[in-house]
Protein backbone atom coordinates (compact mmCIF):
# COMPACT_ATOMS: atom_id res chain seq x y z
CA UNK A 1 0.00 0.00 0.00
CA UNK A 2 2.87 2.29 0.97
CA UNK A 3 4.78 1.77 -2.40
CA UNK A 4 1.23 2.35 -4.19
CA UNK A 5 0.87 5.64 -2.49
CA UNK A 6 4.30 7.00 -3.30
CA UNK A 7 3.69 6.11 -6.73
CA UNK A 8 0.73 8.39 -6.80
CA UNK A 9 2.71 11.07 -5.46
CA UNK A 10 5.68 10.31 -7.84
CA UNK A 11 3.48 10.06 -11.01
CA UNK A 12 1.92 13.80 -9.83
CA UNK A 13 5.39 15.26 -9.72
CA UNK A 14 6.67 13.74 -13.43
CA UNK A 15 3.30 14.98 -15.23
CA UNK A 16 4.30 18.56 -14.48
CA UNK A 17 5.96 18.03 -17.73
CA UNK A 18 5.08 20.51 -20.02
CA UNK A 19 4.30 18.89 -23.22
CA UNK A 20 0.86 18.23 -23.09
CA UNK A 21 -2.44 19.22 -25.42
CA UNK A 22 -5.65 20.28 -24.27
CA UNK A 23 -5.97 19.53 -20.41
CA UNK A 24 -7.93 16.25 -19.63
CA UNK A 25 -11.00 18.17 -19.08
CA UNK A 26 -11.39 19.39 -22.81
CA UNK A 27 -10.00 16.41 -24.37
CA UNK A 28 -13.09 14.98 -22.85
CA UNK A 29 -15.40 17.39 -23.07
CA UNK A 30 -14.64 17.02 -27.20
CA UNK A 31 -14.91 13.48 -26.57
CA UNK A 32 -18.45 13.68 -25.21
CA UNK A 33 -19.15 16.26 -28.13
CA UNK A 34 -18.03 13.07 -30.57
CA UNK A 35 -19.64 9.90 -28.68
CA UNK A 36 -23.50 12.49 -28.82
CA UNK A 37 -22.83 13.24 -32.24
CA UNK A 38 -22.30 9.12 -33.64
CA UNK A 39 -23.93 7.55 -30.82
CA UNK A 40 -21.63 6.42 -29.15
CA UNK A 41 -22.52 4.65 -25.61
CA UNK A 42 -21.22 5.62 -22.51
CA UNK A 43 -18.48 2.23 -22.36
CA UNK A 44 -16.92 2.95 -25.76
CA UNK A 45 -17.22 6.86 -24.83
CA UNK A 46 -15.04 5.98 -21.74
CA UNK A 47 -12.87 3.54 -24.01
CA UNK A 48 -12.02 6.03 -26.46
CA UNK A 49 -11.35 8.90 -23.83
CA UNK A 50 -8.46 6.47 -22.20
CA UNK A 51 -7.19 6.18 -26.02
CA UNK A 52 -7.17 10.20 -26.50
CA UNK A 53 -5.22 10.41 -22.92
CA UNK A 54 -2.36 7.68 -24.26
CA UNK A 55 0.12 10.26 -26.09
CA UNK A 56 0.01 12.45 -23.08
CA UNK A 57 0.19 9.69 -20.99
CA UNK A 58 3.17 7.75 -22.86
CA UNK A 59 4.49 10.60 -24.18
CA UNK A 60 5.85 13.22 -21.62
CA UNK A 61 5.00 10.99 -18.73
CA UNK A 62 6.83 7.77 -19.44
CA UNK A 63 9.62 9.76 -21.18
CA UNK A 64 10.29 11.96 -18.31
CA UNK A 65 9.78 8.87 -15.91
CA UNK A 66 12.07 6.92 -17.57
CA UNK A 67 15.37 9.77 -17.19
CA UNK A 68 13.92 10.45 -13.51
CA UNK A 69 11.47 8.14 -11.57
CA UNK A 70 11.65 4.62 -12.72
CA UNK A 71 9.85 3.53 -9.90
CA UNK A 72 6.39 4.37 -10.98
CA UNK A 73 7.51 2.58 -14.29
CA UNK A 74 7.43 -0.69 -12.13
CA UNK A 75 3.94 -0.20 -10.27
CA UNK A 76 2.05 0.49 -13.52
CA UNK A 77 2.04 -1.52 -16.43
CA UNK A 78 5.61 -2.20 -17.35
CA UNK A 79 4.68 -4.20 -20.59
CA UNK A 80 3.11 -0.88 -21.97
CA UNK A 81 5.36 1.75 -20.29
CA UNK A 82 8.74 0.13 -20.92
CA UNK A 83 7.95 0.05 -24.22
CA UNK A 84 10.60 2.52 -25.34
CA UNK A 85 9.15 2.45 -29.32
CA UNK A 86 6.09 3.89 -27.73
CA UNK A 87 7.67 6.73 -26.05
CA UNK A 88 9.76 7.70 -29.15
CA UNK A 89 6.25 7.98 -31.21
CA UNK A 90 4.23 9.39 -28.69
CA UNK A 91 5.87 12.81 -29.16
CA UNK A 92 4.97 13.32 -32.77
CA UNK A 93 1.03 13.07 -31.30
CA UNK A 94 0.79 16.56 -30.04
CA UNK A 95 1.23 18.81 -33.68
CA UNK A 96 4.15 20.41 -31.10
CA UNK A 97 7.35 22.27 -33.34
CA UNK A 98 9.53 19.47 -32.51
CA UNK A 99 12.79 20.87 -33.01
CA UNK A 100 11.60 23.56 -35.06
CA UNK A 101 10.88 21.91 -38.33
CA UNK A 102 7.09 22.56 -38.97
CA UNK A 103 7.76 25.39 -41.02
CA UNK A 104 5.38 25.28 -43.77
CA UNK A 105 1.56 25.22 -44.13
CA UNK A 106 2.69 22.01 -46.14
CA UNK A 107 4.02 20.35 -43.75
CA UNK A 108 1.14 20.13 -41.60
CA UNK A 109 -0.88 19.32 -44.55
CA UNK A 110 1.15 16.31 -44.72
CA UNK A 111 0.74 15.63 -41.17
CA UNK A 112 -3.06 16.13 -41.31
CA UNK A 113 -3.95 14.11 -44.28
CA UNK A 114 -1.21 10.93 -43.51
CA UNK A 115 -2.47 10.65 -40.08
CA UNK A 116 -6.30 10.19 -41.50
CA UNK A 117 -4.60 7.64 -43.88
CA UNK A 118 -3.09 5.68 -41.01
CA UNK A 119 -5.72 5.45 -38.75
CA UNK A 120 -8.50 4.57 -41.85
CA UNK A 121 -6.06 1.65 -42.95
CA UNK A 122 -5.23 0.82 -39.05
CA UNK A 123 -9.36 0.63 -38.05
CA UNK A 124 -10.09 -1.43 -41.36
CA UNK A 125 -7.59 -4.03 -40.80
CA UNK A 126 -8.45 -4.36 -37.15
CA UNK A 127 -11.60 -6.14 -38.78
CA UNK A 128 -9.67 -8.31 -41.11
CA UNK A 129 -6.72 -9.72 -38.18
CA UNK A 130 -8.69 -12.86 -38.02
CA UNK A 131 -6.59 -13.78 -34.43
CA UNK A 132 -7.84 -11.01 -33.16
CA UNK A 133 -10.50 -11.96 -30.47
CA UNK A 134 -13.39 -9.67 -30.28
CA UNK A 135 -13.10 -7.82 -26.65
CA UNK A 136 -9.47 -7.42 -28.00
CA UNK A 137 -10.34 -5.76 -31.44
CA UNK A 138 -13.21 -3.30 -30.30
CA UNK A 139 -10.67 -1.55 -27.75
CA UNK A 140 -7.83 -1.58 -30.57
CA UNK A 141 -10.79 0.15 -32.68
CA UNK A 142 -11.98 2.58 -30.10
CA UNK A 143 -8.45 3.68 -28.57
CA UNK A 144 -7.19 4.42 -31.70
CA UNK A 145 -9.53 6.13 -32.50
CA UNK A 146 -9.41 8.32 -29.15
CA UNK A 147 -5.86 8.52 -30.34
CA UNK A 148 -5.75 10.14 -33.43
CA UNK A 149 -8.64 12.61 -31.91
CA UNK A 150 -5.92 13.54 -29.46
CA UNK A 151 -3.52 14.92 -32.48
CA UNK A 152 -6.43 16.79 -34.11
CA UNK A 153 -7.67 18.87 -31.07
CA UNK A 154 -3.98 19.68 -30.18
CA UNK A 155 -3.26 21.18 -33.40
CA UNK A 156 -5.86 23.80 -32.25
CA UNK A 157 -4.29 24.19 -29.11
CA UNK A 158 -1.06 24.44 -30.00
CA UNK A 159 -0.90 26.67 -32.94
CA UNK A 160 -1.68 30.15 -33.74
CA UNK A 161 -4.54 28.90 -35.85
CA UNK A 162 -7.49 30.99 -34.05
CA UNK A 163 -5.55 33.86 -33.94
CA UNK A 164 -6.14 34.32 -37.10
CA UNK A 165 -8.67 36.89 -38.76
CA UNK A 166 -10.73 34.15 -40.83
CA UNK A 167 -13.64 36.84 -41.60
CA UNK A 168 -11.23 38.42 -44.01
CA UNK A 169 -10.73 35.20 -46.39
CA UNK A 170 -12.66 32.67 -48.19
CA UNK A 171 -13.71 30.41 -45.51
CA UNK A 172 -14.87 32.51 -42.61
CA UNK A 173 -15.84 32.43 -38.72
CA UNK A 174 -18.85 30.39 -37.76
CA UNK A 175 -21.50 30.97 -35.82
CA UNK A 176 -22.72 28.42 -33.26
CA UNK A 177 -26.27 28.02 -31.48
CA UNK A 178 -24.93 28.78 -28.47
CA UNK A 179 -24.03 32.34 -29.82
CA UNK A 180 -20.28 31.63 -29.56
CA UNK A 181 -17.88 31.04 -32.62
CA UNK A 182 -15.68 29.13 -34.18
CA UNK A 183 -12.72 28.67 -36.64
CA UNK A 184 -13.01 27.17 -39.61
CA UNK A 185 -11.24 23.68 -39.59
CA UNK A 186 -8.14 22.67 -41.07
CA UNK A 187 -10.18 20.68 -43.94
CA UNK A 188 -12.72 23.37 -44.23
CA UNK A 189 -10.27 26.30 -44.64
CA UNK A 190 -8.12 24.02 -47.68
CA UNK A 191 -11.11 23.18 -49.05
CA UNK A 192 -11.56 26.87 -50.15
CA UNK A 193 -8.14 27.97 -49.93
CA UNK A 194 -6.43 25.18 -51.83
CA UNK A 195 -2.29 25.04 -52.31
CA UNK A 196 -1.23 25.54 -48.05
CA UNK A 197 1.42 26.93 -49.39
CA UNK A 198 0.07 30.09 -51.14
CA UNK A 199 -2.40 30.69 -48.13
CA UNK A 200 -2.46 33.99 -46.73
CA UNK A 201 -0.89 33.03 -43.43
CA UNK A 202 2.09 30.92 -42.31
CA UNK A 203 0.61 28.34 -39.45
CA UNK A 204 3.09 28.50 -36.12
CA UNK A 205 2.81 26.21 -33.31
CA UNK A 206 4.58 26.18 -30.23
CA UNK A 207 8.38 25.08 -30.14
CA UNK A 208 9.13 22.53 -27.80
CA UNK A 209 11.57 21.79 -26.02
CA UNK A 210 10.21 25.47 -25.04
CA UNK A 211 13.74 27.50 -25.59
CA UNK A 212 14.51 30.83 -23.41
CA UNK A 213 14.16 34.18 -25.04
CA UNK A 214 11.52 32.64 -27.94
CA UNK A 215 8.09 33.80 -28.46
CA UNK A 216 6.87 30.87 -30.33
CA UNK A 217 7.43 28.31 -27.61
CA UNK A 218 4.85 25.24 -26.60
CA UNK A 219 4.32 27.24 -23.22
CA UNK A 220 3.37 30.58 -24.54
CA UNK A 221 0.74 29.36 -27.65
CA UNK A 222 -0.71 26.40 -26.11
CA UNK A 223 -4.05 27.02 -25.39
CA UNK A 224 -4.33 23.75 -22.90
CA UNK A 225 -6.71 25.71 -20.19
CA UNK A 226 -9.02 28.10 -19.40
CA UNK A 227 -7.27 30.82 -17.70
CA UNK A 228 -4.36 30.43 -19.85
CA UNK A 229 -1.55 30.20 -16.55
CA UNK A 230 1.05 28.01 -17.36
CA UNK A 231 4.78 27.64 -15.69
CA UNK A 232 7.35 28.94 -17.87
CA UNK A 233 9.70 26.11 -18.30
CA UNK A 234 12.14 28.07 -20.90
CA UNK A 235 12.84 29.76 -17.48
CA UNK A 236 13.16 27.12 -14.77
CA UNK A 237 11.69 28.28 -11.22
CA UNK A 238 9.36 30.72 -12.44
CA UNK A 239 6.31 31.20 -10.94
CA UNK A 240 2.61 31.19 -12.36
CA UNK A 241 2.14 33.20 -14.75
CA UNK A 242 -0.87 34.82 -17.68
CA UNK A 243 0.58 33.56 -20.98
CA UNK A 244 -2.70 35.80 -22.58
CA UNK A 245 0.15 38.69 -23.56
CA UNK A 246 0.48 35.92 -26.50
CA UNK A 247 -2.91 35.51 -27.34
CA UNK A 248 -3.95 38.83 -28.39
CA UNK A 249 -4.32 38.44 -32.02
CA UNK A 250 -7.76 37.03 -34.16
CA UNK A 251 -11.10 37.42 -33.30
CA UNK A 252 -11.63 36.59 -29.98
CA UNK A 253 -8.28 38.12 -28.68
CA UNK A 254 -7.39 37.49 -24.83
CA UNK A 255 -6.56 40.42 -22.71
CA UNK A 256 -4.41 39.98 -19.24
CA UNK A 257 -7.04 42.57 -17.80
CA UNK A 258 -10.02 40.82 -18.80
CA UNK A 259 -10.61 37.06 -17.14
CA UNK A 260 -13.83 36.61 -19.74
CA UNK A 261 -11.93 37.67 -22.35
CA UNK A 262 -8.95 34.96 -21.46
CA UNK A 263 -12.11 32.21 -21.53
CA UNK A 264 -13.47 33.16 -24.98
CA UNK A 265 -10.01 33.06 -26.34
CA UNK A 266 -9.42 29.79 -25.21
CA UNK A 267 -12.96 28.55 -25.48
CA UNK A 268 -12.69 29.34 -29.36
CA UNK A 269 -9.73 27.23 -29.64
CA UNK A 270 -12.00 24.38 -27.85
CA UNK A 271 -15.10 25.29 -29.86
CA UNK A 272 -12.53 24.67 -33.22
CA UNK A 273 -11.46 21.44 -32.10
CA UNK A 274 -14.88 19.69 -31.30
CA UNK A 275 -15.78 20.56 -34.79
CA UNK A 276 -12.61 19.57 -36.54
CA UNK A 277 -13.09 16.18 -34.43
CA UNK A 278 -16.64 15.53 -35.30
CA UNK A 279 -15.28 16.55 -39.07
CA UNK A 280 -12.06 13.95 -38.38
CA UNK A 281 -14.59 11.07 -37.44
CA UNK A 282 -16.61 11.89 -40.53
CA UNK A 283 -13.78 11.78 -42.70
CA UNK A 284 -12.47 8.29 -41.16
CA UNK A 285 -15.90 7.26 -41.96
CA UNK A 286 -15.27 7.48 -45.98
CA UNK A 287 -13.21 4.60 -45.68
CA UNK A 288 -15.71 1.81 -45.80
CA UNK A 289 -13.47 -0.48 -43.60
CA UNK A 290 -13.15 1.92 -41.26
CA UNK A 291 -16.61 2.60 -40.50
CA UNK A 292 -17.73 -0.40 -40.39
CA UNK A 293 -14.66 -1.36 -37.43
CA UNK A 294 -16.51 2.28 -35.41
CA UNK A 295 -20.17 0.68 -36.03
CA UNK A 296 -18.86 -2.81 -34.40
CA UNK A 297 -17.42 -1.28 -31.37
CA UNK A 298 -19.20 2.15 -30.60
CA UNK A 299 -22.69 0.36 -28.90
CA UNK A 300 -20.39 -2.35 -27.21
CA UNK A 301 -22.38 -3.29 -24.17
CA UNK A 302 -19.07 -4.15 -21.89
CA UNK A 303 -20.96 -4.18 -18.56
CA UNK A 304 -23.19 -7.28 -20.12
CA UNK A 305 -19.70 -8.70 -21.80
CA UNK A 306 -17.01 -8.43 -19.32
CA UNK A 307 -17.44 -7.80 -15.29
CA UNK A 308 -13.52 -7.59 -15.37
CA UNK A 309 -13.21 -4.96 -18.56
CA UNK A 310 -15.62 -3.11 -17.20
CA UNK A 311 -13.79 -2.59 -13.65
CA UNK A 312 -10.70 -1.75 -15.41
CA UNK A 313 -12.47 0.68 -17.55
CA UNK A 314 -13.61 2.26 -14.46
CA UNK A 315 -10.09 2.16 -12.95
CA UNK A 316 -8.47 3.03 -16.01
CA UNK A 317 -10.86 6.60 -16.22
CA UNK A 318 -10.18 6.97 -12.33
CA UNK A 319 -6.64 6.84 -12.46
CA UNK A 320 -6.90 9.75 -15.88
CA UNK A 321 -8.68 11.58 -13.89
CA UNK A 322 -6.82 11.85 -10.67
CA UNK A 323 -3.03 12.14 -12.52
CA UNK A 324 -4.56 14.93 -14.55
CA UNK A 325 -5.64 16.56 -11.04
CA UNK A 326 -2.30 15.94 -9.20
CA UNK A 327 -0.27 17.26 -11.87
CA UNK A 328 -2.62 20.46 -12.27
CA UNK A 329 -3.03 18.96 -15.74
CA UNK A 330 -7.42 18.67 -15.40
CA UNK A 331 -7.75 22.28 -16.16
CA UNK A 332 -4.89 24.09 -15.39
CA UNK A 333 -2.84 24.53 -11.82
CA UNK A 334 -5.05 26.99 -10.89
CA UNK A 335 -8.54 26.56 -11.82
CA UNK A 336 -11.66 27.76 -11.21
CA UNK A 337 -13.35 26.77 -8.16
CA UNK A 338 -15.99 24.06 -9.12
CA UNK A 339 -12.64 22.30 -11.15
CA UNK A 340 -10.61 22.49 -8.10
CA UNK A 341 -13.56 21.20 -5.98
CA UNK A 342 -13.95 17.95 -8.39
CA UNK A 343 -9.71 17.72 -8.47
CA UNK A 344 -9.57 17.75 -4.05
CA UNK A 345 -12.68 15.30 -4.68
CA UNK A 346 -10.77 13.24 -6.56
CA UNK A 347 -7.77 13.25 -4.96
CA UNK A 348 -9.11 12.71 -1.59
CA UNK A 349 -10.73 9.21 -3.42
CA UNK A 350 -14.75 10.82 -1.85
CA UNK A 351 -17.22 12.66 -3.37
CA UNK A 352 -17.34 15.77 -1.55
CA UNK A 353 -20.84 17.12 -0.85
CA UNK A 354 -19.68 20.70 -1.91
CA UNK A 355 -19.01 19.93 -5.55
CA UNK A 356 -20.81 16.84 -6.30
CA UNK A 357 -24.06 19.19 -7.46
CA UNK A 358 -21.62 20.48 -9.56
CA UNK A 359 -20.24 17.64 -12.07
CA UNK A 360 -22.88 15.57 -13.79
CA UNK A 361 -22.42 12.81 -16.93
CA UNK A 362 -19.03 11.42 -16.92
CA UNK A 363 -17.39 13.80 -14.43
CA UNK A 364 -19.66 12.74 -11.69
CA UNK A 365 -19.55 9.06 -13.10
CA UNK A 366 -15.62 9.10 -12.58
CA UNK A 367 -15.53 10.87 -9.43
CA UNK A 368 -17.79 7.98 -7.81
CA UNK A 369 -15.09 5.56 -9.49
CA UNK A 370 -12.64 6.78 -7.52
CA UNK A 371 -14.66 7.08 -3.97
CA UNK A 372 -15.47 3.31 -4.88
CA UNK A 373 -12.34 1.69 -5.80
CA UNK A 374 -9.79 4.22 -4.13
CA UNK A 375 -6.39 4.92 -6.04
CA UNK A 376 -3.98 2.39 -4.81
CA UNK A 377 -6.80 -0.13 -5.77
CA UNK A 378 -7.33 1.57 -8.96
CA UNK A 379 -3.94 1.23 -9.67
CA UNK A 380 -3.94 -2.96 -9.73
CA UNK A 381 -7.11 -3.07 -12.50
CA UNK A 382 -5.66 -1.10 -15.31
CA UNK A 383 -3.10 -3.48 -16.89
CA UNK A 384 -5.55 -4.37 -20.35
CA UNK A 385 -6.21 -0.73 -21.35
CA UNK A 386 -2.24 0.53 -20.76
CA UNK A 387 -0.37 -2.57 -22.36
CA UNK A 388 -2.73 -2.99 -25.28
CA UNK A 389 -0.11 0.10 -26.57
CA UNK A 390 3.25 -1.91 -26.35
CA UNK A 391 1.54 -5.28 -27.53
CA UNK A 392 -0.15 -4.12 -30.51
CA UNK A 393 2.31 -0.78 -31.62
CA UNK A 394 -0.92 1.85 -31.79
CA UNK A 395 0.83 5.22 -30.75
CA UNK A 396 3.97 4.10 -33.24
CA UNK A 397 1.94 2.82 -36.41
CA UNK A 398 -0.07 6.47 -35.57
CA UNK A 399 2.85 8.35 -36.49
CA UNK A 400 3.89 5.78 -39.49
CA UNK A 401 5.14 8.82 -42.08
CA UNK A 402 4.83 11.63 -39.43
CA UNK A 403 7.99 11.23 -37.39
CA UNK A 404 11.01 8.70 -36.83
CA UNK A 405 12.76 6.97 -33.91
CA UNK A 406 15.43 9.74 -33.99
CA UNK A 407 13.12 12.10 -32.84
CA UNK A 408 12.27 13.84 -36.44
CA UNK A 409 9.47 15.10 -38.37
CA UNK A 410 9.37 13.12 -41.68
CA UNK A 411 7.97 14.85 -44.87
CA UNK A 412 8.86 12.05 -47.31
CA UNK A 413 5.96 11.40 -48.80
CA UNK A 414 3.97 14.28 -48.69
Amino acid sequence: MFRKILAIVSLAALLSSPAFGFDTLWHADANQKVADAFGFNSYARDIMQLGNFAPDFFGPVAEYAAGHLPKPLEIMNQEGLNNLQVRQFAIFLHFDNLNSELDSNSKFDHIFNQLLHTTQSLLANYNKQHDLDERTRKILVLVTLGASLHVVQDFYSHSDWVHNDFDKTAAKMVRLPSGDYRAPTWFEFRDKAHDPDRWPFQVKTGIYPPVPGVLNTHTHMNHDNSRLIYKEYEEPGQPLQSQAPYHTLGPVPASEQDAGAVLKHQQLAVNSAIAASIEWVKKVEENGGAKSAIDSAKNWDLGKDSSKLTKELEAGMAVEMALSCAAGRWDGENPPLDKDAACRSVLASRIDPTGKGSLSGWKAKVVAAIAGLGLPVALNYTGRFWSIYGQYSILDQLASGIGSNAGHYTFSNK
